[in-house]
């Protein structure tokens, strides 16, 4: 059985991910999570919110666009990226966080963790939050209130949506997960992820 995944200890996750990693083949694993595999290099390079990344192989560094080495925290999501991903294909069928394998038990924390800072950040600035997405490669798709769709990995579109507040009712806002994403991280790095899009979001301000 595999191990349950834990940020408790980042070393360890880290060390455990990147086991996993060194074990599989890197263009395989590139051509599933629609990286760039250099074989000469032995480097899979992906895009992470429009910096691109380069993860070595087999031991598994990843270092930023400036050739240091990315957060441990950052370096996990991108390695449990790339050791998920199966290659299905995107539905363009967005569902909610409490929808992903285990996630309906720790919906009131990603409510906290992720929706809540969202919503303090642009529930009342939603043409800043449109502005902010589109300078991260985001679109906008046709759904109520202001929804982009941004791009955090290569197969792993996040929908953000703001509903601007009135006199009667105020602001809300949700985030969305396409269909298929248990095909490429597994359901705690979702509840992290939004975090770090939304931080990215507040630097485009």
């Amino acid at each position: 059985m595999e191990k349950k995944r834990s940020y408790f200890n980042l070393e360890e996750t880290l060390r455990q991910v990147v086991g996993q990693f060194s074990n599989l083949d890197a263009a395989e694993v590139a051509d599933k999570a629609g990286a760039h595999f250099d074989a000469g290099e032995n480097i899979i390079t992906l895009d992470f919110l429009s910096e691109r990344y380069s993860v070595h192989h087999p031991d598994g560094k990843v270092t930023n666009p400036e050739g240091d080495s990315a957060s441990l925290y950052l370096a996990i999501i991108i390695l449990h990226y790339l050791v998920t991903s199966k290659g299905t294909p995107l539905t363009g069928k967005w569902i909610t966080y409490r929808y992903l394998p285990g996630g309906d038990i720790y919906i009131e924390p990603f409510q906290k963790r992720a929706i809540a800072p969202f919503l303090k950040t642009f529930g009342d600035d939603p043409e800043g939050f449109k502005k902010a997405a589109l300078a991260l490669g985001g679109k906008e798709i046709d759904q109520s209130g202001v929804s982009m769709v941004i791009p955090v990995l290569p197969r792993v579109p996040i929908c953000f949506t703001v509903w601007p507040g009135d006199d009667e009712m105020p602001a809300s806002a949700n985030i969305l997960f396409d269909e298929a994403a248990p095909n490429y991280l597994p359901t705690e790095d979702y509840a992290h992820l939004p975090a770090i899009v939304n931080g990215a979001l507040k630097s485009k301000l």
